[in-house]
């Protein structure tokens, strides 16, 4: 039975790996992967940061496109849809997770700070999302 993977990008190292694993999976199992990318605007001691929305999702829609081009090149024949989304990461993962067969996401991304095992994303699917998670170092 074909499989759905989501892959969380967050144009880190990690999360390329993700989707590269993601895409050799579906490559031996079949299926299709939904990358995705969660988008937000920062808040920082309680204000809103200045940036622009259009540019938060302009930076975010670029990091996602290049990620997922560079893997669609090592994998042409793997299905990988690109969904850039409005939200906060983990609530978006989670709300995804009960149509995903598996989730795979990188075991630290931008922000997770050094030296951590797993980053507080990957722990947090982990243990909410509805659907076996792979966290790929």
């Amino acid at each position: 039975m074909p499989q759905t993977v989501v892959a969380g990008i967050d144009g880190s190292e990690e999360s390329k790996r993700a989707l590269r694993w993601a895409a050799e999976y579906v490559t031996k199992v079949g299926g299709l992967v939904h990358a995705i990318t969660v988008w937000h605007q920062p808040v920082q001691f309680g204000y809103r940061l200045p940036t622009p929305d259009a540019e938060l999702e302009q930076r975010a829609r670029k990091l996602l496109d290049d990620t997922t081009e560079a893997i669609k090149a090592e994998f042409p024949k793997v299905d990988i849809r690109p969904r850039l989304v409005r939200g906060h990461v983990i609530d978006e993962l989670v709300g995804l997770s009960p149509q995903a067969d598996m989730m795979v996401v990188g075991n630290k991304g931008h922000g997770a700070f050094t030296g951590m095992m797993v980053g507080s994303v990957a722990l947090k699917l982990v243990h909410h999302a509805r659907c076996p998670v792979l966290v790929v170092r």
